[in-house]
Parts: C-alpha cells; structure tokens; sequence
C-alpha cells in the first residue's frame, strides 16, 4: 500500500494549479456492513455518508458518521430493470407520485439525519422525467439537495434538477468498480487530475475491505498535496432554471 501512496504523491506534487482543487469522496452503500461502515464514519477526512433506509445498521451508522462531523445522504434505492431485485423502500418502475412521495418521506425519515439524496442502482427510473420530477421537487420541499450516482448514461435525474432550480450534482469517478488496490488508486488518481482540471471532481466508492484500506492510508496525504477534501454539498450546482443536460457514463449499481 506505501507504494501506492508514494505514487500518489509524486503525482500530486506536479500540480501547478493557481486554485487548491476540491474533491468529495461519497461512500454508497452504507448500512448493511456495520464494521465497514464504522470504518467510513471514522475516516480522516470529511468524507459523505450515503446510508441505505432500511438497512440493519443504517440507523447507527448515521448518528456514528453525523457525530463525526460527516455529511450523510440518503442512498435511495431505485429500480435498475432487469428484474434486478430491488431493496426494501425503494422506487420501482411505475409507481405512483402519491406512492413515491410516501415512499422518499419514509425513507427521509429513517434517516434524519441526512441533508441529501442520492440513487442507489436506478439505471431504469432516473431515466424517467415523471418520477425524477417528483422526485425532485419532494426534496426541494425539504430543502434538500440530489447526487445523481449516473448508474445510466441516459439518466435525467440531475437534468430535471436543474429544471427545478434543485440543488444537485453528479458523479464524476467510480473509485472501485474493480476491487483491486491497484484499480482502485488509478481510479484515484483519475479524481485529482480531474479535480486539478476543473477546480472540483466527485467520486464514489463503497464500504469494501480494499476501499477502506487504501482510503485510510491516502486521505492523509491530501494536506501535504494541495487537494482539499470536502463534503459533496460543497460542490453543488444551486441553479434557479437550468435545462441543459449532461453526458453520462454508466455503471450498473451504486
């Protein structure tokens, strides 16, 4: 892992960047992994906590990350088609505005913690303008923000955000679609030359052994690099009316 880290900071050290670039590291899947997600709560660094509703430990998992000065999300899930099974509370295809409404209160509720959302799976419904438009403005009523995970590249889950005047973002990075230590720190460093392009780059990862371990040594290094960690509701789009769309790649869960 040393090597790993080492490399990072050669890289990092080559920035010339005039502004200290920003990114946000989301962890998904929080909830059903209590030591894991211990583990993400402790982390060194403000990442985000994404905590699935429902989940056997989210409840915990939420309080353990909001004492530790994180900022936590609801992980919504959301039908990804495919007959792929879908978690408890979540929005399927077809269901109906009075049903989804129900169904994001509810899950808001178990998890008061949380100053956003973003889609757990969901290749199949953020392609819907109908229920993304629900969706949307439920979380507006909340004064709450969206993450859109892009499980899809044709999602219009943040576009319908933008049309709302939602305070939104989305994915740039999946840190760990391979759960290989070597993947995952080129992913990695993918995020900071992005970061270091654009002045901000979000990730995602999850609660993997390998992801919590390279986070672990790495997060550390950020000062020293120049790269500032920040919680995802530090980088969000805040329009009033915005219809431009955005350019997905796609991932089958998050």
């Amino acid at each position: 892992m040393h090597r790993f880290a080492i490399g990072l900071a050669l890289l990092l050290a080559t920035a010339t960047a005039t502004a200290q670039p920003r990114i946000a590291i989301i962890i998904d899947d929080l909830g059903y992994h209590r030591q894991n997600g211990q583990a993400i709560a402790d982390l060194p660094a403000p990442v985000t906590c994404a905590v699935i509703p429902y989940s056997p430990h989210g409840r915990k998992l939420a309080e353990r990350a909001s004492r530790a000065g994180k900022e936590v999300l609801v992980h919504l899930p959301m039908d990804a088609g495919q007959h792929i099974r879908l978690d408890r509370g979540g929005l399927r295809q077809g269901i109906s505005e009075n049903e989804l409404l129900d169904t994001v209160r509810q899950a808001l509720s178990q998890i008061p913690q949380a100053r956003g959302l973003n889609n757990h799976m969901g290749s199949a419904l953020t392609e819907q303008d109908e229920p993304m438009g629900w969706l949307m403005a439920e979380l507006k009523a909340h004064q709450l923000f969206f993450v859109d995970s892009r499980t899809s590249g044709r999602s219009v889950a943040q576009q319908v955000a933008r049309q709302q005047g939602l305070a939104n973002a989305g994915r740039d990075i999946f840190l760990d679609n391979e759960r290989d230590l070597v993947k995952i720190n080129a992913q990695f460093n993918k995020l900071i030359r992005l970061a270091r392009q654009r002045g901000q780059a979000i990730a995602i990862g999850h609660p993997y052994p390998e992801t919590v371990h390279y986070l672990q040594q790495v997060l550390p290094l950020m000062d020293d690099a120049g790269i500032q960690v920040v919680p995802v509701s530090s980088l969000l789009d805040t329009p009033a009316l915005d219809t431009a769309t955005t350019g997905n790649s796609t991932h089958p869960g998050s």
